[in-house]
């Protein structure tokens, strides 16, 4: 008998397990400890009340995370997670448990609903979709290592711009910062998260980036991850204005790992346009699997 429970009436050993179990065979196997589980309650902005656990003759099998919060005077849901343990597969669970934060989105006032899937999860996909979410985007991990294979300087461009340095926050009040990015590519989601802020000669702020800086064990930077980047609308110059966004940031740290997270292959199409011509390439598995997700979305 399959029950589902709100996570706020079940115990965190019993949330873990269904999730650790779930998750053992995916195509990037996690598990995590009880802190490191509970941690990611904070850091992604995820609910007990609105995340769902799976039992099956009372042993947890499944489990759904979400969370909702509001911005532009609408309320936003996001499934942070799903996974079915191997043993309970194909019994109903995944769509019990859909149908369980669905109901629970509705009864919170939810306008919008997005997730991410990893593209060859076909199954999933189709889950989805059959209860209304519809793919918007494809989101790129990318990488790059080592030295560019042009020197940077050849990449100059023939405007002048300022260079402001800002924690992730500090972007939310420019007019062309975008919401409509995978929820964990919002500034409020990357921790210790940063910006770089381009202004034309007339001090206007006409672009920016948001990322990650990655440290070693003795302090020094060693990756860099880019979250999201923009352009102010309406300008004809905004492939320079991320050119000098990223050479800062290359020039500033050198040749080290750089990736990308969850980047919309449509809506950051230059960025990803502009990363490529730099050398950037699709990030896979140890298997052979290309990291390649589907940006989903309902509208209640």
């Amino acid at each position: 008998m399959i029950i589902i429970k709100p996570l706020s009436q079940c115990s965190f050993s019993d949330a873990l397990q269904a999730f650790n179990k779930g998750f053992e065979d995916y195509y990037l196997p996690i598990e995590l400890s009880l802190d490191q589980f509970t941690y990611r309650f904070g850091l992604d902005q995820l609910s007990v009340d609105h995340s769902f656990v799976a039992f099956y003759n009372e042993a947890p099998a499944g489990i759904m995370l979400n969370g909702i919060k509001k911005f532009k005077g609408k309320k936003h849901a996001w499934n942070g997670g799903t996974s079915v343990a191997f043993p309970y597969r194909k019994m109903g669970i995944g769509e019990a448990l859909l149908k369980a934060t669905l109901e629970r989105y509705q009864q919170q006032g939810v306008a919008e609903a997005s997730l991410e899937a990893f593209k060859v999860n076909e199954k999933a996909i189709h889950l989805y979709q059959k209860y209304g979410y519809e793919i918007v985007d494809t989101l790129l991990f990318l990488k790059h290592r080592g030295s560019f294979h042009a020197p940077l300087s050849k990449k100059k461009n023939p405007f002048t711009y300022l260079l402001k340095r800002k924690a992730a926050k500090d972007i939310q009040n420019l007019s062309f910062y975008t919401y409509d990015v995978p929820w964990k590519n919002q500034f409020d989601c990357i921790q210790d998260g940063e910006s770089f802020i381009a202004l034309n000669e007339r001090n206007e702020e006409v672009g920016y980036l948001l990322f990650q800086k990655n440290f070693s064990s003795i302090g020094i930077v060693n990756s860099v991850t880019f979250y999201q980047g923009g352009v102010k609308e309406h300008i004809s110059n905004q492939e320079e204005v991320l050119n000098f966004l990223l050479i800062s940031i290359f020039n500033m740290y050198g040749p080290i790992a750089y990736n990308t997270y969850n980047i919309p292959a449509k809506r950051n199409s230059l960025l990803v346009k502009i990363l490529k011509s730099f050398g950037f390439q699709d990030l896979y598995t140890a298997e052979g699997i290309k990291l390649e997700q589907v940006f989903m979305k309902k509208y209640l």
